[in-house]
């Protein structure tokens, strides 16, 4: 297996749990004889090391020669990986299936092909059981290459059960790989163009679904089939700010989940992912009531089973539940005890930071900062809309966040009262807004203010405030527009200068008036 880069190696290795270590040297001393254990040497001095170095490996293991050490890491990362996929077998009904797929073969091989048809129709049951209908149709293919070489007595009307089952698995796949795709090119053009910005955005995005969804058999899909249906739905109403039609499509992602139990305990990621969709669903909505109780089930869910998740498993109910704690706090206007998670959560960051993706950090900092903004603290709120903006130098993701953070470091500059480089800031930020090619009125009328109410008398810097509200509530429920307001609600933060009221009290205030009608 080839390893381009030794920290892959050491990467894997500080993955490991000490139970996978125990059972890696166990396993190393099995498989190796006593008097030549060069690659569990190397093993043993990774796992001391907290930071790789290669000159310690040569000074470590004697005899060693440059010419071997590329191979000793390679065979190491397969020793280590087959040590893993050994104990996961019994956890991971996939690993098991492909298993038992080995056996048949090497049965088959040595010429006892009545005993791997037996093995087949075992694993056949499997996946079956967890829907696979991938493994399904490699199975019956195996099964039919030994009914059409041998002689199994069992009849020409097996060979017609075989083909029919081959067909309606086709048939079942075939949706399954078409739902998959729309779901992908779905995810690539949120990725590539946020949110719907124009009514030919919206024509082109429902064009695609339409012209490449398949006919589907409602009463009699698969379970995969309704799984990526209703993602691929979620997805489509995401993009089109539909939040309404993507909390019930989430809903019913949710349901199917449920109705398998088994599926639930196989694909934790797949169950807490909808979740994460109910989610924001019904923050975007602000249906408060939805999203404590569905927040309460995901918290009881992770906390019931999360000494059973894998590390990927982990991260991501860490990504889901922290965020969602987060917005909790954003919907109630609780900032000050928002703020006070944020230690935990920043630990957490830490943890992972070498397997999470840098977006999500950045998504992170950004909430944290309007978290300390809303606090009254725009200078730590300053200090995080920084960490975004710097990012930005070295890796070029997601464009929205850089924008609208840019727009909410002027905001904390002009609570900081640092009026004197404002202007120098806005020609910055309007800098990098015409390189990035980002088109929002709520960016554009946003420059515009603070380009002008700082060069205003203090006097007259509240009929700014006033002409800019006008502005804001003018655009706020333009179609295209609401999507600005999801990321940044400057609104908010206006009327807690009109009204001479904390950011705080004034989401508060809002928020004690919606639960009112609830």
């Amino acid at each position: 297996m080839p390893i381009s880069q030794s920290d892959q190696l050491f990467k894997l290795v500080k993955s490991l749990t000490k139970s996978e270590k125990r059972n890696f040297t166990l396993y190393a001393k099995r498989i190796q004889d006593s008097d030549d254990l060069k690659f569990l040497q190397l093993f043993d001095l990774i796992d001391k090391m907290d930071q790789y170095d290669e000159k310690i490996v040569y000074s470590k293991i004697k005899g060693l020669k440059k010419s071997q050490y590329s191979n000793l890491k390679r065979h190491l990362y397969k020793q280590i990986l087959i040590s893993l996929r050994l104990i996961h077998i019994n956890r991971k009904i996939h690993i098991e299936i492909r298993e038992h797929l080995d056996f048949a073969q090497i049965l088959y091989d040595k010429g006892l092909y009545l005993q791997a048809l037996k093995i087949l129709q075992r694993a056949k049951k499997m996946a079956y059981k967890v829907s696979n209908e991938i493994l399904i149709l490699e199975i019956i293919e195996f099964e039919k290459i030994i009914e059409s070489r041998h002689i199994t007595r069992t009849g020409p009307e097996k060979n017609f059960l075989l083909t029919d089952e081959a067909n309606g698995i086709i048939n079942t796949l075939s949706n399954e790989i078409k739902l998959s795709n729309i779901r992908m090119n779905l995810h690539s053009f949120y990725i590539d163009g946020g949110h719907v910005k124009s009514q030919e955005e919206y024509d082109r995005i429902s064009l695609f679904l339409e012209e490449n969804l398949p006919q589907l058999d409602y009463s009699e899909m698969s379970f995969r089939e309704q799984i990526f249906l209703y993602q691929s739905l979620v997805w489509y109403n995401y993009i089109l700010l539909d939040f309404d039609r993507c909390y019930e499509y989430a809903l019913k992602w949710v349901k199917t989940l449920k109705d398998d139990k088994l599926m639930i305990e196989r694909d934790p990621d797949n169950y807490m992912r909808a979740y994460h969709y109910l989610l924001t669903s019904t923050f975007n909505i602000n249906d408060y009531q939805n999203f404590t109780k569905h927040l309460k089930e995901l918290e009881k869910y992770r906390k019931t089973k999360y000494s059973k998740f894998n590390s990927t498993s982990q991260i991501i109910s860490f990504l889901y539940v922290h965020m969602a704690r987060m917005n909790k706090h954003f919907m109630e206007g609780t900032f000050d005890e928002g703020v006070k998670i944020i230690p935990r959560t920043l630990r957490r960051i830490g943890r992972y930071k070498e397997k999470l993706d840098y977006h999500r950090i950045l998504v992170f900092y950004y909430k944290i900062a309007w978290m300390h903004l809303g606090n009254d603290n725009p200078g730590k709120a300053i200090e995080y809309l920084n960490k975004i903006i710097q990012a930005d130098r070295n890796v070029n993701l997601r464009s929205d966040i850089q924008a609208y953070a840019r727009i909410m470091f002027l905001m904390a500059h002009f609570d900081e009262e640092n009026y004197e480089i404002m202007d120098y800031l806005v020609r910055n930020v309007k800098k990098y807004i015409m390189k990035i090619e980002q088109k929002d009125t709520l960016i554009t009328i946003a420059l515009d203010f603070f380009k002008k109410v700082v060069k205003l008398p203090l006097g007259d810097r509240r009929q700014a405030l006033v002409d800019f509200n006008k502005e804001l509530i003018m655009i706020k429920n333009a179609p295209y527009e609401k999507r600005a307001f999801l990321y940044l609600d400057i609104t908010l933060w206006v009327q807690s200068k009109l009204r001479g009221m904390t950011l705080q009290q004034i989401v508060k205030e809002r928020f004690q008036n919606s639960s009112a009608f609830i």
